[in-house]
């Protein structure tokens, strides 16, 4: 007993007596044009790896995830291959890529992510892609191999834990689908955990394995495809982890001009506990403490450290170079990917529409037999807002399908015919009381409260309620914010219709 007492004087802050974790996510403004060599792009990314990983270190991070594509861009076949490695599968063999160095040296990603793992002890989760051979199979494609946007999982000393193939491609006619639906879970010194990729977010099985009782989070890839106003990056990462009782390490790319920022670290009670949303083109790393699922709260000690080639500073006023209009509909195609912001709308066409008449009142909806009600009070209503309702199937960018129930109150302009159809990110409306209720037939919701320049309204000011009489969302604040959407969107995936790619 003496002898267990000394050990932990001499050992207070080992990893399994700690009651949090410190986690970091890198937002990635990926370096790389057509007429850059392959091995440029991967040495330069790789570089702002190390870089992200070194200063996570030093803030005592135990895992850093990077985005979806953040080391070489999405490609047809051809182009990809310049990138692609094999990467072994770790239920039939180890390997650890730092320490098999000639093993490895034709496989400059796989062995660098797993030196950056082994030198500074941490997990590391990264995005990269797998090269098999496939000769025999039927469904081969025709140059022998198949290619997978993949996520690889290395432990603290460098070792492969987990190989993940995307199972919801999102076009990416250079990419082959998984073979199988895969167990992407792996155990740490603070937690077990899940990976998954981008488009796998808006399918069931991410959020079915977040909800095993032994799961204590996801830690999440992608490059998103900005969508107002309800799946634009944050609100998704945050209303995922609240809809789920889940942590979300969402670690997204940034390039606006291709429709993708937004990045941070969201808890299943508290929401986000650290996040960046600003359209610049800046690569920053995203850290923050999160506390253990069997333990209380702990401060988050945030932090957003900006990253460029020549220096690093810590950042700060996030959300400063939030414009008033991200739409496609409105602004030309973007001409610089680093500094165009530019978003695509949800398909809202076949929503039922109300406008919001006089500074406070009562508004109801109904579409395809949900019915949605808004009980509001403003300052004054300087804004055009509308309540809005969809159920049904929703055709994603008119390729993918799958059934949802919407309820939204959201800051709308008109255009054409449309009297609801682009979605400004600011507003001078201030809202001191929002309650919005709907009933749902979904068991799952998730629910977004969202103010002026795209930040993100502290859990602690609104209420969600799901019971069987339906779900709601109420605000309620005596100085009022300005908020520009509040919403819940229920997912019905016991109809959705089957996934084809």
């Amino acid at each position: 007993m003496l002898l267990a007492v000394v050990a932990i004087l001499v050992f207070p802050r080992t990893e399994a007596l700690r009651n949090f974790y410190t986690a970091a996510v890198f937002e990635h403004a990926r370096f790389g044009t057509e007429n850059d060599t392959a091995r440029l792009i991967v040495d330069t990314n790789l570089g702002f790896y190390k870089k992200a990983t070194e200063i996570a270190k030093s803030k005592g991070a135990d895992v850093i995830v990077f985005p979806e594509y953040g080391i070489f861009s999405p490609g047809d076949r051809p182009q990809l291959k310049n990138y692609l490695e094999m990467i072994p599968d770790p239920r039939k063999v180890r390997a650890n890529p730092c320490e098999e160095h000639e093993a490895y040296s034709q496989r400059p990603i796989l062995q660098t992510l797993s030196c950056l793992a082994r030198n500074n002890s941490m997990f590391i989760v990264a995005n990269t892609g797998d090269i098999q051979n496939c000769e025999g199979d039927p469904d081969c494609p025709s140059d022998g191999v198949f290619h997978f946007n993949t996520n690889v999982v290395f432990d603290r000393e460098g070792a492969l834990l987990v190989r993940y193939h995307k199972e919801h491609l999102f076009y990416e006619f250079g990419m082959d689908l998984a073979r199988e639906q895969q167990n992407t879970t792996f155990v740490t010194d603070f937690g077990t955990f899940a990976t998954y990729i981008c488009f796998d977010i808006d399918f069931e099985r991410m959020s079915q394995v977040a909800r095993w009782p032994a799961v204590d989070g996801v830690m999440f890839s992608t490059m998103w495809v900005e969508q107002p106003p309800q799946m634009k990056s944050i609100q998704v990462w945050e209303s995922w982890a609240l809809g789920n009782n889940a942590t979300l390490l969402a670690s997204n790319i940034q390039l606006p001009g291709a429709n993708a920022l937004g990045s941070g670290i969201f808890h299943g009670q508290k929401g986000a506990l650290a996040y960046s949303f600003d359209p610049d083109g800046i690569s920053k790393l995203v850290v923050a403490r999160v506390p253990k699922s069997t333990f209380h709260w702990v401060s988050p000690n945030a932090s957003i450290t900006a990253i460029t080639e020549n220096r690093t500073w810590d950042w700060e006023d996030d959300g400063k170079d939030v414009p008033l209009e991200c739409s496609t509909k409105l602004l030309n195609e973007s001409t610089d990917i680093y500094k165009d912001y530019r978003c695509i709308e949800e398909n809202v066409t076949k929503y039922t529409f109300k406008e919001l008449e006089g500074s406070s009142g009562h508004v109801e909806a109904c579409n395809n037999g949900l019915c949605c009600s808004l009980d509001y009070f403003t300052g004054g209503l300087n804004d055009r807002f509308f309540l809005g309702v969809f159920s049904g199937i929703y055709h994603h960018f008119r390729r993918y399908s799958w059934c949802e129930e919407d309820c939204i109150l959201a800051r709308c302009e008109a255009l054409g015919n449309a009297s609801c159809a682009t979605f400004p990110m600011m507003s001078q409306t201030v809202f001191k009381y929002v309650h919005l209720r709907a009933n749902f037939t979904s068991e799952m919701a998730y629910t977004t409260v969202l103010e002026n320049g795209m930040r993100l309204v502290p859990v602690s000011e609104f209420a969600i309620n799901h019971d069987l009489l339906g779900k709601s969302v109420r605000f309620e604040n005596e100085a009022g914010r300005k908020l520009i959407t509040v919403g819940i969107k229920g997912r019905c995936y016991d109809r959705d219709p089957p996934y084809h790619r």
